[in-house]
């Protein structure tokens, strides 16, 4: 059994290593931080040339112990990689630049990389100064004129993207870019004699290219061909119109074989071998320089000589009189030519065409008289013939004038009385139109108009509306001959509105909640359209506005609370000014049919008040006519003269001074008596009776006088509790106890 479990122990113990050894090397490899990176040059930043430099890059990194990261470092120069990604254990790389030249010089940066972490430095800038001087080389000392010779020039040594320069003379001729130390190029001298060649070369630096000095030059000898070209002209190199001339080309070649050409200005006019020859009647344009060429190997030669041609006659002018004619006039077209050489007017035939059409003619002298119009509008020229020779004028073109139309008077905006508008005048017709302004027969002011979309304003203002129909304009473009004047001035002129008045339906001190008001605003003058607003100013609420074609208008406001008291104005406005009207107010009273039911029911309450007290005068005047006796029964039982006393009044009894004393203890009567004698009333407590109680009157007037109206007294009577045992018709004995002093007069009662 142990043997069995003991490799699963053994596995398990390994995978707990291998994991502790995983998270360990996790552990130590991100415990690390690049603090910085430099790089420097060694000697320096700045050295001569041929001078052996180092970039050293050093990075400062902490890191765990027992740890040691993986350096890869890159170079770059001027932004572009140098030296790839190098692996080092090391935390200091060196790059050397050996033998150190100008393309050398430039910005160097170092850059860091560990794994997930990388760092570069600051940009370090190296400068190489110094250059070689170039060597130029030829393929050949000697040559002749039109061939080609090599040259080379080196700069040995030199690294980077060089610009060779080639020099014959003081003349550059050829540059080229190469990235070697050497370049050859091709020249082909076309000076015979000894020419001295050069050559120079530049370093491309990022911004800027350095140059070197000049070579030491290398002289080349070039030989000339025999060859040369002779031109002759006849009969003379100056020559008039009508008279034939002759140009020769003979090349002097021992093999005459050679191509010549002969060229006035940029033309061809004949091409051979050895010779060519050209003939012509002269003419005016064959005045210039004429020329015989002959190229060998890229070689020309040439000679050149003016010829001169006079005019036979000028180039014709056509002419309008007038140049510029209305519509109607009669205009006379003259054809001339002038600078005669050997040759009469009479000896020049003149044509006129219309639209490239031959018109006819009035004479021999090149004139014509036509009508402007449409019919006379269009394109001319005419021409001249003599010997030959024909020679065409300039084209004209004949555009009619049209005299200005009836202009057109208005205004663009709305004129307001009193203030400044403008008015615009535009006719058609040829330009320039010169308008004028009148206001009745009164001159106002100039305007003249230069341009098709232009039209003339003028300012203006007026202080009664009948006014606007005074101003016309005139329009005129044939001087002071004719003119045309436009219709008088229609516009509308708004006038300033008068004060505003707001008036209301109904007037403002009989207006009732729930009733409609009408808010009437009128101004007493201005030019509609005029735009109405009313305002509510005890909550500045703007409540309608309407825009109408008459002096007033008119709002409504259907139902009136009380909360709708306050100050109401109107406000007017048309194109010239805005007026608010004077504040009304407005207290809404309280409605009608409130105030009568307010009125009814005190009415009511007065009823009622009024029948509460005729109810109780009556109650005590009847008490005060009946005298007031208390009447006592005798000890038998059965006394019919016994009487109760209702007690409900003792409160009142108190008021008026009765001394109602202790209960006064009676007999009950029988059922019969109790219902035909008294009345007792029952109040809650079953023992308690009360009974009205009348007293006699005194028997000696003189003792106890009489009040008026008679006293009542108001007594209370307890009622014993029965004996079960007594029979009920044997009635109950009644005490009495009067505590009232019948010597004395009843107080009075109080109304």
């Amino acid at each position: 059994m142990w043997d069995h479990q003991r490799p699963s122990r053994r596995m398990a113990t390994c995978h707990l290593l291998l994991l502790l050894l995983l998270f360990t090397c996790q552990r130590v490899k991100g415990e690390f931080s690049i603090d910085n990176i430099s790089l420097t040059f060694s000697p320096g930043a700045a050295v001569e040339r041929d001078t052996n430099v180092t970039a050293t890059c050093h990075a400062s990194v902490s890191r765990s112990q027992g740890f040691t990261p993986l350096y890869k470092f890159s170079i770059e120069k001027d932004n572009q990689e140098l030296v790839p990604r190098t692996d080092s254990e090391s935390d200091t790389f060196h790059y050397p630049i050996g033998a150190a030249r100008v393309s050398d010089s430039g910005s160097y940066k170092c850059h860091l990389f560990i794994p997930d972490k990388s760092r570069s430095s600051g940009k370090e800038t190296l400068t190489v100064t110094g250059t070689q001087t170039p060597q130029i080389s030829v393929d050949s000392n000697n040559v002749l004129e039109g061939d080609e010779v090599t040259a080379t020039c080196r700069a040995p040594g030199e690294r980077g993207e060089l610009l060779y320069y080639f020099f014959v003379g003081d003349q550059e001729v050829v540059v080229r870019q190469a990235d070697s130390e050497e370049l050859s190029v091709k020249l082909q001298l076309s000076n015979s004699g000894r020419n001295n060649l050069t050559c120079q070369y530049s370093i491309r630096l990022l911004t800027s290219h350095v140059k070197s000095s000049v070579s030491k030059p290398q002289y080349v000898t070039v030989r000339e061909l025999a060859l040369s070209v002779r031109l002759t002209i006849s009969p003379s190199m100056e020559i008039i119109e009508a008279d034939n001339f002759s140009a020769s080309c003979v090349v002097n070649s021992p093999r005459r074989t050679e191509t010549v050409s002969l060229i006035m200005g940029k033309n061809i006019l004949s091409l051979g071998s050895g010779r060519v020859d050209y003939s012509a009647v002269a003419k005016a344009n064959d005045s210039g320089e004429y020329m015989c060429k002959v190229e060998v190997n890229a070689v020309a030669k040439t000679d050149k000589k003016m010829l001169t041609v006079k005019e036979l006659f000028s180039k014709p002018t056509l002419t309008f009189n007038p140049e510029q004619a209305f519509e109607g006039e009669y205009v006379r077209l003259t054809c001339e030519s002038t600078n005669l050489e050997r040759i009469r007017q009479e000896e020049i035939k003149y044509s006129i065409y219309k639209n490239n059409r031959l018109q006819p003619m009035g004479n021999i002298m090149g004139q014509m008289v036509i009508q402007a119009g449409h019919s006379g509008n269009g394109h001319y020229h005419c021409l001249a013939e003599a010997k030959s020779i024909s020679k065409k004028s300039e084209v004209i073109v004949l555009r009619s004038k049209v005299l200005a139309t009836k202009p057109d008077i208005f205004v663009t905006q709305k004129v307001i009385l009193g203030q400044k508008f403008e008015i615009y005048c535009k006719s058609n017709g040829t330009l320039p139109i010169t308008y004028t302004l009148f206001q009745g027969n009164k001159r106002l002011q100039n305007i003249t108009v230069f341009n098709p979309w232009d039209e003339a304003r003028f300012n203006a203002s007026i202080k009664q509306k009948e006014h606007i129909s005074t101003f016309r304009c005139r329009a005129q473009n044939d001087g002071s001959k004719n003119y045309s004047d436009s219709l008088p001035l229609t516009a509308l002129v708004v006038e300033h509105l008068g004060k505003a008045l707001l008036t209301t339906l109904p007037v403002p001190h009989n207006v009732e909640e729930g009733s409609e008001l009408t808010l009437i605003c009128n101004v007493a003058s201005g030019t509609p359209p005029i735009t109405f607003k009313w305002f509510s100013s005890e909550s500045n609420k703007h409540l309608d506005t309407k825009t109408v074609n008459s002096n007033s208008s008119y709002f409504v406001i259907p139902w009136m609370e009380r909360m709708n008291s306050g100050e109401y104005y109107c406000r007017a406005m048309n194109a010239a000014n805005v007026v608010d009207s004077d504040r009304v107010v407005i207290q809404v009273k309280l409605a009608s049919w409130k105030k009568a039911l307010i009125v009814a029911i005190c009415l009511l309450v007065v009823a009622a008040l009024v029948v509460v007290f005729i109810v109780r005068y009556k109650a005590k005047r009847g008490k005060r006519e009946t005298t007031t006796e208390l009447s006592v029964k005798p000890a038998s039982p059965k006394s019919d003269d016994a009487f109760a006393v209702n007690m409900s009044d003792t409160p009142f009894l108190n008021k008026v001074g009765v001394n109602v004393g202790p209960s006064v203890w009676t007999e009950r009567p029988s059922s019969s008596d109790s219902s035909s004698r008294s009345s007792v009333h029952s109040h809650g407590d079953p023992n308690v009776e009360y009974t009205e109680v009348v007293h006699p009157q005194p028997v000696d007037p003189a003792r106890v006088p009489l009040k008026k109206g008679t006293d009542t007294v108001y007594s209370e009577l307890q009622t014993a509790p029965l004996d079960p045992s007594e029979h009920v018709d044997n009635g109950a004995v009644e005490y009495a106890e009067l505590n009232h002093d019948l010597n004395h007069d009843l107080p009075e009662p109080v109304d």
